[in-house]
């Protein structure tokens, strides 16, 4: 273990794996990522695709140059086999929100990512864990490493010992939830219950990955056609994925698991610092978290782009206007 560190990741997600590995060997960081292992029975809380819902030019602009270099990245370093490709469909219930798909797709064509009907052909999805074994990177459990507030922002101690760190980073929703007391949370950042569900074999669904908007379920077919299934929001959760694979019914569940997630009000994400613990937390990212890793790790090492800076810009936490970001909120019926 080093005395002192660049950075402290607190996160199990790819993403957070994915900022330590870049920050440690693009950037030349001293990188702490504080993580328990992610148990190998444990249902997926998310799909990593690269296909947001997103309405602003901007974010599909980042997003197309975001995936070119994350492929780049894993050819590099010989981790290929877990970026793929899926049909993703889009489905919308109420009016408004097919207004909204419409536009979405109207943009997204602009940058290259076309859809008929609904569906979005070959999109890119990252599949398996991110390994750091051969990394530079230093991981803890999260047992050994407390947070605490200080005098100039918050402190961490290993073990009961000090241990500085330039920045502390929360980069996923269970770190959040875990580290972050609801009153230091911004107002427009939501938790909310969720499941997943993990079915037996069932018929094949019209895409490999389904999402219905209006719903609040996200489906994905496996290879040996078993559908595991995402369902967020309070109300009815089992009817609501019921109407979702009503073609199918009736069908077995495998196992199910509880636990919340974090949304933003706007649809929008937010990334930046808070005060006064100038933790920088990461939520709101949805299906892409993972692709934006080599963007947010120039802007965690100080060296973005102009582009990359205008956007994290209007997504800090900070900003109190946030109508020019604001985009598809998925408001289950």
């Amino acid at each position: 273990m080093a005395r002192s560190y660049d950075f402290a990741i607190f996160g199990a997600s790819p993403l957070a794996a994915l900022l330590c590995g870049l920050l440690a060997h693009q950037h030349g960081m001293q990188v702490l990522r504080v993580a328990d292992p992610v148990p190998r029975q444990r249902l997926p809380r998310g799909i990593d695709v690269a296909l947001p819902l997103a309405t602003r030019p901007a974010s599909w602009r980042l997003l197309r140059a975001a995936v070119a270099e994350t492929a780049s990245l894993l050819a590099n370093i010989e981790g290929l086999d877990r970026l793929d490709r899926t049909d993703v469909k889009l489905v919308a219930d109420l009016p408004q929100t097919a207004g909204a798909l419409a536009h979405l797709t109207h943009v997204a064509a602009g940058y290259g990512f076309s859809s008929r009907d609904g569906i979005f052909r070959g999109v890119p999805r990252l599949s398996g864990e991110v390994d750091l074994a051969h990394s530079t990177v230093q991981t803890v459990g999260a047992g050994r490493v407390m947070l605490m507030p200080g005098s100039t922002g918050a402190e961490l101690t290993l073990d009961g010992d000090a241990l500085p760190a330039g920045q502390i980073i929360l980069a996923d929703d269970a770190s959040i939830l875990d580290l972050l007391p609801d009153a230091e949370r911004p107002a427009h950042l939501l938790a909310e219950p969720a499941m997943a569900t993990l079915t037996a074999p069932a018929k094949r669904i019209a895409a490999g990955v389904m999402r219905y908007l209006d719903r609040g379920v996200t489906l994905m077919q496996r290879e040996d056609h078993s559908v595991l299934a995402l369902v967020t929001g309070h109300a009815d959760g089992a009817g609501r994925l019921s109407s979702c694979l009503a073609g199918t019914l009736p069908l077995q569940r495998r196992a199910t698991t509880h636990y919340r997630r974090l949304v933003t009000a706007d649809g929008a994400p937010l990334i930046g610092r808070l005060n006064p613990s100038r933790l920088v937390v990461i939520a709101g990212l949805g299906s892409i978290a993972a692709f934006l890793a080599p963007s947010i790790a120039r802007l965690l090492a100080g060296v973005p782009t102009d582009e990359e800076s205008a956007w994290f810009a209007a997504h800090d936490p900070a900003r109190t206007d946030r109508s020019p970001v604001a985009d598809i909120v998925e408001t289950p019926l």
